[in-house]
């Protein structure tokens, strides 16, 4: 009986650690995404992206690099100002999609705005699938 209850623990152990892992794989994707994104730098961001958000972003990324100089410096120094929180993450329709729920936060703004955000698992990886919803 005493093996018994030693196993079941340990399984339980190792199902909670695995959560936890799973979701700071998770957090990390998202935090590092939303820093470079917020920085304008969208090229980096993409990295953090499923294909098809990737050539999103490099799209966005065309489009300021192609602004006035002085507008765009401006844009980069008002992201630069934007601060993010993750508030949850929740698995969506599948064990290989979550929804996170994460705030903005802007100096115009300064309780937040809640946002989502949608990580598929490719492969080993969680990407960034959408965001901002």
């Amino acid at each position: 009986m005493k093996r018994w209850s030693f196993l079941l623990v340990a399984f339980v152990f190792l199902f909670v650690s695995s959560c936890s892992v799973k979701e700071k794989q998770i957090v990390s994707v998202a935090e590092d995404f939303l820093e470079l994104y917020f920085k304008t730098a969208y090229d980096s961001a993409a990295t953090y992206c499923t294909p098809e958000l990737a050539e999103e972003l490099r799209g966005s990324m065309k489009s300021i690099e192609n602004l006035e100089e002085g507008v765009r410096e401006m844009i980069v120094k008002q992201t630069a100002s934007i601060r993010q929180e993750i508030v949850s993450v929740e698995e969506a329709n599948s064990k290989d999609s979550v929804n996170l729920k994460y705030k903005v936060y802007l100096p115009s703004f300064p309780n937040g705005i809640d946002n989502k955000m949608l990580l598929v698992k490719m492969g080993d990886n969680w990407l960034v699938a959408g965001f901002g919803q």
